[in-house]
């Protein structure tokens, strides 16, 4: 019987980077997609390919058994996972795992979770054998994104008193290969994956800040401001329309609840938001 081969989308995203650690302590046949020319380099093998370009797609994908499917957050969503689709289907592709939003619906009020659901719809309708997985929230945006300002002393974010359930990004990758790894159990199933606890931003600094020993402020800004700060950053407008409908809906705990789906996937609890901050506090300091 053939190894299965795995196709991994993403893989040099916050997400992808881990998966492909999860993969290979796996020992799974795996390779990573990328948009531009890449030489396969320390084990992992790249195969070229763009989302908005179907035929670059179905080569890509041309010989893989299993994808993992993580789509760029771009106003083209609905046409990359199109073509992304019909490429699988193309290529024989016979699962995939696709990386989500939380409580994603294509009924939601929520913009992002809308749009995301309305792409797990395209997934469910298309007759390939599918997983879905719907990541809380990021621990790993504190490195990504607010390094700089917890370093200067001071996270500002429209949040209010909103508690999330963080996840560990590793725990979303250790989910993902697990399912990869042996994806028969797991078809047509969708997955909410969260940490052990939600906590507000505030609650997340006072943990930081006792690592770092000094004080980091949770700074509660006005959604025009953050929306401001956006639009100087020159994020197209429904990229915009999408992040400050999360900013609303985490002031009003959309991100609060708390699942055991990574320890049923995984065999292990998910990791409490103080080991992260352990992990990295050199980041920070």
């Amino acid at each position: 019987m053939n190894t299965p081969r795995i196709l991994v989308t993403g893989g040099t995203g916050t997400v992808g980077r881990e998966l492909v650690q999860a993969l290979t302590h796996f020992k799974l046949d795996f390779s990573v997609m990328s948009s531009t020319a890449v030489q396969s380099a320390n084990g992992v093998s790249y195969v070229q390919g763009d989302f908005a370009d179907i035929e670059s797609l179905k080569q890509a994908f041309q010989g893989y058994d299993r994808l993992f499917l993580l789509l760029p957050v771009a106003p083209q969503q609905e046409l990359f996972a199109t073509n992304a689709i019909e490429a699988a289907r193309a290529a024989g592709i016979g699962h995939i795992v696709r990386s989500s939003s939380w409580r994603a619906d294509p009924s939601s009020d929520v913009s992002m979770a809308r749009m995301q659901g309305q792409t797990n719809a395209l997934l469910s309708e298309s007759g390939i054998t599918w997983t879905v997985l719907r990541p809380n929230m990021f621990m790993q945006n504190l490195v990504n994104f607010h390094a700089g300002e917890i370093r200067a002393g001071a996270v500002h974010a429209p949040h209010g008193n909103g508690a999330m359930g963080l996840i560990d990004v590793r725990d979303i990758a250790g989910a993902a290969a697990a399912i990869l790894a042996a994806p028969e159990p797991h078809a047509g199933k969708t997955y909410d994956l969260t940490g052990p606890e939600a906590l507000t931003d505030a609650q997340q600094l006072e943990i930081v800040s006792r690592a770092l020993g000094r004080e980091v402020r949770y700074v509660d800004i006005p959604e025009a401001t953050a929306e401001d700060a956006m639009r100087g950053m020159g994020l197209p407008a429904i990229v915009i329309d999408w992040l400050m409908g999360l900013n609303r809906a985490a002031k009003q705990g959309f991100f609060s609840d708390v699942t055991g789906d990574v320890l049923q996937l995984t065999g292990h609890p998910p990791r409490h938001f103080v080991d992260f901050v352990n992990d990295h506090i050199a980041t920070w300091r």
